[in-house]
């Protein structure tokens, strides 16, 4: 794992110009949105309808909210990964570990949106196999952050990072009453 984490990190550190990466943050949300998201979630859907019961009105007033919130959330990392000069992409990464905004209370916000787009939009088309089907992706790449996008976190940045990892939860903020 050390050597792949190493050439991870040396392929992160080359420089990428400004249109590179400004191309990375406008077109990669729609196609992650698209194929990551959407795609297995009606593909689910599709094969393996099983409706929720809140079809009308109740799955609009509910869904709608739950989605949008993921996206906001969503678009807000976008906005404060560019201030840090990366991207989402995780071969163009930021420059610094951003702790700002969403990040001030869970690792990982972007993913949370993730699954909040997908649950609301599950909630919106009436259907369980569609938030099944879209969350497979945000799964498998949550196990992807926990091992190895940790692990090149703690290597790059080193005290800063596990400072924030020991301070911060993973994805779900806590909650405090």
């Amino acid at each position: 794992m050390n050597r792949y984490i190493n050439q991870h990190i040396s392929f992160q550190n080359r420089k990428v110009n400004r249109l590179r990466r400004s191309v990375l943050i406008v077109c990669f949300p729609v196609l992650f949105l698209y194929f990551f998201l959407f795609i297995p979630g009606w593909w689910g859907s599709q094969r393996f309808p099983m409706p929720m019961g809140l079809g009308g009105t109740a799955g609009w007033c509910l869904g709608l909210p739950i989605a949008a919130s993921g996206v906001a959330l969503y678009l807000w990392t976008l906005v404060l990964f560019a201030k840090a000069q990366g991207t989402q992409v995780p071969v163009t990464p930021t420059q610094r570990v951003v702790t700002a905004g969403p990040y001030a209370v869970s690792r990982n916000p972007m993913l949370t949106s993730a699954i909040l787009m997908v649950c609301g939009s599950g909630v919106l088309f009436n259907s369980w196999s569609f938030a099944l089907g879209g969350l497979v992706i945000p799964t498998v790449y949550l196990v992807y952050s926990k091992y190895v996008e940790e692990a090149e976190l703690e290597a790059r940045f080193g005290e800063e990072y596990l400072a924030y990892k020991k301070s911060t939860p993973f994805i779900f903020p806590k909650l405090r009453f």
